[in-house]
């Protein structure tokens, strides 16, 4: 009859040890912070204004605990750069202030769900974010990655009068798979006039309106909402000469070549 006096303490023990397993420890009250590296940029201003104004970031099915991303206004000649910082319309930071020099802010959330995590600019003033991490409590499986995929073959000068057998227009057929973000290279160091505008859509759906591209050059980088679409168009809307490389889309779930179909 001596089991008998050990059971309880052996029931505590199987208890805890279930608990424990059923847990783990990616779901305790700390939570488990997950990386953005593919997301950031510059934002707002003169010289990001054509990379919008806001950089949006889809959120896991998951409570999210924080935010922390890195944000300097050290662009441009006036240093007057704020954010705020949302969940769909739910504002968790009115107000920060950025530091010309750059900081880390990093602030708490009240473990809120929701379809995207927000970081707006409030005045009109260039602010570049990068570094950005989210902590969830209690990630069921690892969140879906991103990743860049270049179309080199996809590269050329378009419009104008030196340019106008290769046509009016780029376009880069897509992946089955959602799409996250545009990026490339444009220049107008093209001929004599320097006149050059693009509209960048998905099919019909819009994604830049009018870019006014520099001579010099830049890298321009539009961000998208998981659309899916057949052909991402870039076209010349002034009739001037354009040069469009270096074209990279951002996929989610991208499956691979090799694999099998389900």
């Amino acid at each position: 009859m001596r089991w008998r006096r050990c059971l309880p303490p052996l029931a505590v023990l199987l208890a805890a040890l279930a608990a424990q397993g059923a847990t783990g420890p990616a779901a305790g009250p700390e939570g488990v912070w997950e990386r953005y590296d593919e997301e950031g940029g510059c934002i707002g201003g003169s010289r990001c204004g054509d990379q919008g104004d806001v950089i949006r970031i889809p959120l896991e099915d998951a409570p999210v605990l924080g935010v922390r991303f890195h944000a300097g206004d050290d662009i441009g000649d006036t240093h007057a750069g704020h954010l705020r910082v949302r969940i769909d319309k739910t504002t968790l930071v009115p107000d920060i202030d950025v530091a010309d020099a750059g900081n880390v802010y990093e602030f708490p959330v009240d473990g809120r769900r929701g379809r995207f995590l927000l970081i707006e600019t409030r005045t009109d003033d260039e602010v570049a974010v990068e570094d950005i991490e989210i902590r969830y409590a209690g990630l069921k499986a690892p969140r879906e990655r991103r990743e860049w995929k270049p179309s080199p073959e996809s590269s050329g000068c378009i419009s104008g009068e030196r340019c106008r057998d290769q046509g009016r227009s780029i376009h880069v057929p897509l992946e089955d798979a959602p799409v996250w973000g545009v990026r490339f290279l444009a220049h107008d160091d093209v001929g004599p006039r320097t006149k050059g505008h693009l509209r960048v859509r998905i099919d019909h759906r819009t994604l830049a309106r009018d870019i006014d591209v520099l001579r010099a050059g830049k890298v321009y980088t539009l961000q998208v909402e998981g659309m899916r679409g057949h052909t991402l168009i870039f076209e010349e809307i002034a009739n001037d000469e354009v040069v469009v490389q270096d074209i990279e889309v951002q996929y989610s779930g991208l499956r691979d070549p090799l694999s099998p179909h389900p």
